[in-house]
């Protein structure tokens, strides 16, 4: 017997690996949106938070995985014997080679699995405080605008319009309507809330249907919808079915009604039970403040009797103020007499002291005057010779002198001095400058030869003589 042909020159085997990544793509790319119906018949959760388990329908199983970022957005706790429906897409795990399903959402099926993912749903939203009693606020006591959430065509609309007209006649009422049953109710609830949240005028809001089956409810038991109502900026009243059904809408409200009509008739009081306290306390302040008055006085008349008789009591105020002006008085001028009788005394020594300084200080003034005198007169002797000795000087050396001696000064036109005969022109007119007097000339002949004049001038020799500089 041969053995068949393991390899060929055309052929190259797959490794492990290949194959794995090959089946894995298939189921990737033929099976990346899918929906599986199947029981929980195996489940661990990791210290990570990844969930693993096994879907099953009795005749087939698969393995199945939900990581920790899927399984925290759960609604529900999964527990071994659920029936879910899994959204997920199938491929392979490389190290086992073992085919598996990564599911990214799961939602309970059947009544039982629906009211475990209820109470899960509830647990959480406890544990973040949701339902938290000092969350709650207050109603407003007298609301000028009420918003309403709710069914245009329910019954739960018109009792709250009736009940709030005979109550308190004039409310504003603002409805946001929206479906309140079905798959689309808890998008419309939560919209309705945006609406009013964006108009914002209301000061309380009711949001509410009439009764009906527990599974009618379930809006009011979705999660966005309760978030939406904790996060809303005003209070909210919720009134869902009757009093033996409790929806986390109620729980996580500021006030709970059973009914529509309660709701209503918790955010309005009775206009004319106001009137009639209104009435009421008027005359409750009314007496009170006529009590005050006969109170007051008959406290001002059992003072009074107490009081001294204003006229004596101001007589007496005026003969203390005499007594105390007059001893004021004779203190002032026992204290003006001491006064004067200082001042006398400081003046006269005032006055001693004063002569006695002033008669040394003529003594030293005069002795100055006397010196500064003699100072004086010698040093304008002295002056007035010099004086004298300097304008003799200045004589002789002044040009007029000379020309006293006989000379005589030549000037032209503009007034400069001939000081050679180089300079002239034959007919140019001068004028002649004498001790006393003046002349014209016109020049007929000059001599062609310039005279030097001699070494030193007139004076010269007495300026050397006496040491004082021309």
């Amino acid at each position: 017997m041969s053995l068949p042909l393991l390899e060929t020159e055309e052929e190259a085997p797959l490794t492990v690996s290949e194959l794995v990544g090959l089946v894995g793509g298939t189921l990737e790319r033929e099976f990346s949106h899918l929906l599986v119906l199947g029981e929980l018949t195996s489940m661990s959760r990791a210290g990570s938070g990844h969930c693993y388990f096994t879907l099953s329908d009795g005749h087939s199983s698969v393995d199945a995985v939900l990581w920790r970022a899927d399984a925290l957005r759960l609604a529900f706790r999964p527990e071994i014997g659920d029936e879910v429906v899994c959204r997920g897409r199938m491929s392979v795990f490389a190290r086992q080679g073992r085919m598996q399903f990564y599911v990214s959402a799961m939602k309970p099926v059947g009544a039982g699995a629906a009211q475990r993912a209820l109470v899960e749903l509830r647990r959480r939203l406890a544990a973040e405080g949701l339902f938290a009693a000092e969350r709650k606020r207050p109603l407003p006591y007298l609301p000028r605008t009420i918003g309403v959430v709710t069914s245009r065509r329910g019954a739960a609309l018109h009792d709250i319009v009736i009940t709030l007209r005979r109550r308190f006649a004039g409310v504003h009422v603002v409805l946001a309507s929206a479906v309140v049953q079905g798959a689309e109710a808890p998008r419309q609830i939560v919209r309705a809330l945006e609406m009013l949240t964006e108009y914002g005028a209301c000061d309380v809001v009711i949001v509410g249907r009439g009764g009906g089956a527990s599974e009618d409810l379930a809006a009011f038991n979705d999660e966005k919808v309760v978030r939406a109502v904790a996060g809303f900026p005003v209070p909210i009243v919720s009134a869902v079915g009757h009093e033996v059904d409790v929806s986390l809408c109620d729980l996580v409200a500021d006030h709970r009604a059973a009914t529509p009509t309660a709701a209503a008739e918790a955010v309005v009081p009775v206009r004319g039970e106001l009137l009639v306290e209104l009435a009421t306390a008027s005359h409750r302040l009314h007496a009170s403040a006529r009590r005050l008055v006969v109170s007051l006085r008959d406290h001002v008349d059992a003072v009074g009797g107490r009081l001294r008789d204003p006229a004596t009591a101001l007589a007496q105020s005026r003969q203390a103020i005499d007594r105390i002006e007059m001893g004021l008085e004779r203190a002032l001028r026992r204290r003006l007499h001491e006064a004067a009788r200082d001042l006398d005394g400081v003046t006269r020594a005032f006055l001693e002291a004063g002569r006695t300084r002033s008669a040394a200080a003529r003594a030293r003034t005069q002795a100055a005057a006397t010196t500064l005198d003699r100072a004086m007169r010698a040093r304008l002797a002295g002056r007035a010779g010099r004086l004298v000795a300097l304008a003799s000087k200045l004589d002789a050396l002044s040009p007029l002198a000379v020309l006293g001696r006989g000379y005589s000064l030549a000037e032209r036109a503009d007034g400069t001095l001939v000081r050679s005969a180089a300079e002239l022109q034959i007919g140019e007119t001068l004028s002649l400058r004498f001790h006393a007097g003046r002349a014209q000339a016109q020049v007929m002949w000059r001599s062609p030869v310039e005279v030097v004049p001699e070494q030193g001038t007139p004076g010269s020799q007495e300026a050397e003589d006496t040491g004082e500089e021309r």
